[in-house]
């Protein structure tokens, strides 16, 4: 039976939301990290580019995380400059915006990538864990997530036997992810998870993006600044919040417990 005591306010809570996060987020950073958060973006282009670099140059098979993302398209165009073979893996939760799967198809085709894994869970249980736990919930999201998102993603890098994960996160978007380093061991599978652009703010991908006149997911015109998946995921309503507002409140406070299952 679900707790209806956890089911997720409709509003974020502006303490938890609000504008001042990008600064607690920064201030968790390892100070190596920290270091590099004000650099202007040519700078952060070469130190991401070194550690793509070093990454394929130290681990036999490399692979990276697309999911249609502003992040990991930045990534990946990075990425296929110096390796245009690199095999991408995209996680479909079987609940994705129906623009990213079509934005995804378009970078696909655009880009000329060839070896894109699409993988996903086993059946739908999304009727079953909102019945059990109640939807929006704590419990549901860390099961949903666990199922449909955390399983596919590992079951993906041992299927094509990654000893080194590349993906787009940021340090600026969440406590947790500010914790990070460059390179970070994980387990079940064993390999090495690789953050190039950890030290980046959002604002450095939208100028990244603009530069480089890269197309984007039509979602960002639409009020959102974080994409998920049609579960937990709404547009930002307010400008001044932090960039993770219009995700759900339960994913952020499970974050943690999400990490540690594997979720990048």
């Amino acid at each position: 039976m679900s707790n209806k005591n956890e089911a997720e306010p409709n509003s974020p809570p502006a303490d938890e939301f609000g504008s001042d996060r990008t600064q607690r987020c920064i201030d968790l950073m390892k100070p190596e990290i920290k270091a590099m958060i004000d650099w202007p973006l040519e700078k952060k282009v070469k130190k991401s580019r070194e550690v793509i670099k070093e990454a394929i140059r130290r681990y036999r098979n490399v692979g990276v995380g697309f999911s249609g993302g502003a992040d990991s398209e930045v990534l990946l165009h990075m990425l296929l400059q110096l390796k245009p073979d690199v095999p991408v893996l995209f996680v479909d939760t079987r609940y994705e915006f129906p623009e990213t799967a079509g934005f995804i198809e378009r970078i696909r085709t655009e880009w000329n990538i060839e070896s894109l894994t699409t993988v996903r869970a086993g059946k739908d249980r999304l009727g079953e864990f909102t019945k059990k736990y109640g939807k929006g919930t704590p419990r549901f999201t860390l099961e949903f997530n666990k199922y449909h998102k955390i399983e596919p993603l590992n079951r993906g890098i041992r299927t094509l036997d990654f000893d080194a994960f590349i993906n787009g996160i940021r340090g600026t978007e969440h406590e947790e992810r500010a914790k990070e380093n460059l390179f970070s061991v994980r387990h079940n599978p064993v390999h090495i998870r690789v953050h190039p652009l950890l030290f980046w703010r959002r604002e450095n991908v939208i100028e990244y993006i603009k530069s480089n006149k890269l197309p984007y997911h039509p979602l960002y015109d639409r009020g959102y600044t974080s994409l998920g998946s049609t579960i937990d995921t709404t547009p930002n309503k307010n400008p001044g919040m932090h960039e993770r507002a219009g995700r759900g409140v339960a994913r952020e406070r499970v974050m943690k417990k999400l990490r540690a299952l594997g979720y990048t």
